[in-house]
């Protein structure tokens, strides 16, 4: 997406765009990048790098829309004051290139000292270019919870959507203490909420009355149990699912709390929502693989359909992880959404790493393997994953949510 050219002042300059509709370009195509776990404030130097590395990503791609799929900022390490410095930060390349974008928050945009829905949502969505919005209220349920539509080229916002687009707060860090409020730091719920699961069924099978069934895709930032039942089976293939397996899967209800079934609900809407084609997340910095879920979990009575469930790429030099930072690309086309979607991890050295179709097959065509830096080899179009067992070697330290 290229600058626009002011042509009183023969200046490039950068407006906010015109329409805040999301619609499928002339050529029927949408692209999306995905920034995932930038991590900003813990370190001015660190911040350039993230920002270097977004945008490089946007200079590279045919971007029409970007996910900040939560952790834009490390809430332990600023103040509520600096705040809206920090979500300037990580928000500036999309508006140096006047990209829309849209965002979920992560653990650690929710601190003793970091209020989520004064000091990052308001922050935020103060800009036109953001489509973040919040619409299930109450203490559990977080902040970004919302859905978008995306349309055909020249479609009216009343015609029917080409494609939705579910935005999902996973929550987790801590609760917000007012200044001089005092006492301990009160723990916050690491999963999908349950009030929110009702409105996100409740409203898909109102739009499913209204239009039929639309092809979707969610997009939250810590990941389901699912991928940690398919990742402890041994089940990540270096040819059959792309990408880096480094560390054991994080799922929603871990962290500082003890797993028990807290995301099921969540899954089992996720499930039964007809349409889907994948879920997004991140959390854990050293993965960024897929994989298709049809299989059962072992404690749940929950038997996969197919859908695909994706971890973006480690993007801001914030956090743990010495992977290669990068951001996933999605490719849709209008006319073959029904048979799958395009993706892969765009690096911060140029390169492709795990360009794969996410089809009916995926899970089970082979791909070439990707080295431990996600670096794509000469002349290789698509890889697969290694290291299924890499994360037994990581130190512990790096295991647990810091």
């Amino acid at each position: 997406m290229a600058p626009r050219l002011d042509r009183l002042s023969a200046q490039t300059v950068i407006r906010p765009p015109t329409e805040r509709t999301l619609r499928f370009t002339e050529n029927g195509t949408f692209h999306i990048s995905v920034f995932e776990d930038l991590h900003f404030a813990e370190d001015d130097k660190k911040d350039e790098k993230s920002t270097e590395v977004m945008s490089y990503i946007l200079s590279k791609e045919e971007i029409d829309f970007v996910v900040l799929n939560g952790d834009l900022v490390s809430g332990e390490r600023t103040q509520k004051a600096d705040s809206k410095k920090y979500v300037d930060r990580v928000v500036s390349p999309l508006l140096d290139g006047g990209y829309k974008w849209a965002s979920t928050y992560g653990n650690h945009d929710s601190e003793v000292n970091l209020d989520p829905k004064e000091d990052m949502f308001e922050a935020e969505t103060r800009h036109a270019n953001s489509l973040t919005e919040s619409k299930v209220f109450g203490p559990k349920a977080g902040i970004t919870n919302y859905y978008l539509p995306v349309f055909s080229h020249r479609a009216a916002p009343t015609d029917k959507p080409v494609l939705i687009l579910w935005f999902f707060d996973s929550k987790g860090g801590h609760y917000y203490q007012p200044e001089g409020t005092g006492g301990p730091s009160v723990k916050r719920p690491s999963w999908i909420d349950e009030s929110v699961v009702d409105w996100f069924t409740d409203t898909e099978s109102k739009i499913k009355d209204k239009w039929g069934v639309i092809p979707s895709l969610a997009f939250y930032h810590i990941p389901a149990h699912a991928m940690l039942e398919y990742q402890s089976k041994d089940n990540v293939d270096p040819h059959r699912n792309p990408g880096i397996n480094g560390e054991r899967v994080n799922p929603q209800g871990t962290g500082d709390w003890s797993y028990d079934s807290q995301d099921v609900k969540f899954m089992k809407a996720l499930l039964h929502t007809e349409g889907l084609i994948a879920g997004f997340s991140g959390h854990d910095h050293q993965n960024d693989w897929c994989f298709k879920w049809d299989g059962t979990l072992i404690d749940h009575d929950l038997t996969g359909n197919g859908m695909n469930m994706c971890y973006g790429r480690h993007t801001g030099y914030g956090g743990y992880g010495d992977l290669t930072r990068g951001g996933r690309q999605i490719l849709l086309n209008e006319k073959s959404l029904q048979e799958g979607i395009e993706t892969w991890i765009r690096l911060e050295d140029g390169s492709i790493s795990a360009h794969v179709t996410l089809n009916s097959t995926y899970g089970q065509d082979p791909y070439q393997a990707v080295s431990n830096g996600g670096v794509t080899r000469p002349g290789v179009n698509s890889e697969g994953s290694v290291l299924s067992l890499f994360w037994m070697f990581i130190p512990l330290s790096k295991l647990f949510r810091w």
